[in-house]
C-alpha cells in the first residue's frame, strides 16, 4: 500500500530542513507549534544541538490560543526574545498545528518586522513533506533576501550550497570538503550553511562557481546563475578516481586548467558484482555510483530514492521510491549483487535478494541511531568505505549509540506538532 511505512521510521521533515539551514546563521528560529515539533528537530535531527548552540525555540501555541486566534502572545514572545539576545533575522517556522487553523504568516512577519527592525522570514510548511523541500526553500530565500551583488569577483572563489548534517553528516565532512577544495587552489567564499556566517553567505555573488552537494540546493543555485550568472556544479568527491573528477572540474570551470584525463580504476574489478542499488539522497547516492564504477567497474548501478530527485541528474534505471513496498519490489526484481544505503533499509531489501549491504547512514532517516557512527566518505576515505562493505561481502557492524532510542522509540520522531 502506498504511504504505509510498517518498516522505516519517519524521515526527517520540513520544518527540520528550514531548521537546519538556519542553525548557524545568527537568527531567532521560531517553529511555530505546541512544542513537540520543535522537540523533534533538536532531538532527533540536529546533531548540533549536542555541544553548540543555537537560538531555535518553540511558539508554545495551546489549544485556547489558537481557537481565538491569539497571535499576540507569540509576537510579545519573540520581541522579548530579539531584545534579550539581539539577533539579525528572526524566522517563523510553520507545523501542523498553523496549517489547520490558517496562520497568516505574511501579517506575522509585517507586524514582527515594524516592531523589531529586523528581518522576518516566515517558512509555510507542515510537516506532512520531507526536510528537503523545506531545506530547499530556505537556501532560495536566503539566496533571494541576503546575497548582495558584488562589485568584485574572486577569481578562484567558490560556493558550497546544499551543506546540513541530514545529507552530509558531521562537520568532518564538511571540512574534509572544504580542505579539498582549497588545495586544488580555490578559496572557499562561503559554505551554505555549515562553517559559515550570515555574511559570509552575503558575499556569495563575489564567487565564480557553486558546488552543490545535495538536491536542496539546487534551486538556490539556478537562482544565482539566473541572477548573478554564477554557473553551478553537482557532486560530491567520493571515491579515488571520483574525487580527482571533481577537483578537475572544479579548476576547469574556474579556467585554472585541469589534470590530464583521469582513467577509470578498472585494474581492480569486484569479482561476481555486476549490477549494485544505491538508496538514498540523490546527489549523495549518485557519488557512491561514481565510485562503484569509477573506481570499481561497477557499470549498471541504479540510484532510488524516497527523497525529491532532479530529472537532470537521473539515469534511465533510476528510480522513485513512493513506499516500502516499491523498494521490496525493486530488489526482488532486479537481484542486485550490492545495495548501499542506511542500515534501516536491510530489512526491506535482505529478504528479497539484498544480501550484500554496505551501510551508509543517512541522518535524515537513522536520526540517532547512527549519527555517531557517521561514515568518513570524501577522497580516499569513500574508496575504503565501499570497497571493505564490498569485499566482505556482508553488512558492516554498525552499534547504535550508547544510551541512543530504540527503533520503536525512533518511530514518534516527527509525531508531535
Amino acid at each position: 500500500m502506498k504511504g504505509l511505512y510498517k518498516v522505516l521510521p519517519p524521515f526527517a521533515p520540513d520544518y527540520s530542513g528550514v531548521c537546519s539551514v538556519l542553525f548557524e546563521l545568527g537568527g531567532i528560529v521560531v517553529i511555530h507549534d505546541a512544542s513537540g515539533c520543535t522537540g523533534n528537530f533538536t532531538a532527533y535531527d540536529e546533531p548540533r544541538w549536542y555541544g553548540s548552540s543555537s537560538a531555535v525555540f518553540s511558539g508554545e501555541l495551546r489549544e485556547v490560543d489558537a481557537i481565538f486566534g491569539n497571535d499576540e502572545k507569540l509576537i510579545d514572545k519573540v520581541e522579548n526574545a530579539v531584545r534579550a539576545l539581539g539577533r539579525r533575522f528572526v524566522a517563523i517556522v510553520g507545523s501542523p498545528a498553523p496549517m489547520v487553523i490558517g496562520t497568516d504568516y505574511r501579517a506575522l512577519a509585517h507586524i514582527l518586522s515594524q516592531r523589531t527592525g529586523l528581518p522576518v522570514l516566515t517558512f509555510d510548511v507542515n510537516g506532512t513533506c520531507y526536510y528537503d523541500k523545506g531545506a530547499s526553500l530556505t537556501f532560495l530565500e536566503l539566496a533571494r533576501l541576503f546575497v548582495k551583488s558584488a562589485s568584485i569577483s574572486i577569481e578562484t572563489g567558490v560556493n558550497i550550497i546544499g551543506a546540513t548534517p541530514l545529507d552530509l553528516g558531521n562537520k568532518h565532512q564538511v571540512k574534509k570538503l572544504v580542505s579539498l577544495i582549497t588545495s586544488a587552489g580555490c578559496r572557499v567564499v562561503s559554505c551554505w550553511a555549515m562553517g559559515s556566517t550570515l555574511d559570509d553567505i552575503a558575499q556569495s555573488a563575489q564567487a565564480r562557481l557553486n558546488v552543490v552537494t545535495s538536491w536542496a540546493g539546487l534551486e538556490a543555485a539556478r537562482y544565482m546563475e539566473c541572477e548573478y550568472g554564477i554557473p553551478y556544479l553537482v557532486g560530491l568527491p567520493l571515491g579515488r578516481v571520483p574525487s580527482r573528477c571533481f577537483v578537475d572540474n572544479i579548476r576547469s570551470s574556474l579556467g585554472l586548467g585541469g589534470e590530464p584525463p583521469v582513467s577509470q580504476n578498472t585494474d581492480e574489478p569486484v569479482a561476481g558484482v555486476h549490477n549494485a542499488l544505491v538508496i538514498g539522497e540523490q546527489v549523495m547516492s549518485n557519488a557512491v555510483r561514481d565510485c562503484l564504477r569509477m573506481d570499481m567497474g561497477i557499470a549498471n548501478v541504479t540510484v532510488a530514492s524516497f527523497l525529491s530527485m532532479d530529472g537532470v541528474l537521473m539515469e534511465k534505471a533510476d528510480v522513485y521510491l513512493n513506499g516500502e513496498d516499491a523498494l521490496s519490489a525493486l530488489v526482488s526484481e532486479r537481484q542486485y549483487d550490492i545495495i548501499v544505503g542506511d542500515p534501516l533499509y536491510r530489512d526491506l531489501v535482505t529478504p528479497f535478494g539484498g544480501d550484500c549491504f554496505v551501510a551508509f547512514p543517512h541522518i535524515a532517516l537513522s536520526s540517532r541511531l547512527y549519527w555517531d557512527s557517521d561514515c568518513d566518505y570524501i577522497g580516499e576515505a569513500g574508496f575504503e568505505l565501499v570497497r571493505e562493505g564490498i569485499v566482505n561481502g556482508a553488512i558492516r557492524r554498525l552499534t547504535p549509540v550508547t544510551g541512543s532510542l530504540p527503533r520503536s522509540v525512533s518511530r514518534s520522531r516527527k509525531s508531535g506538532g
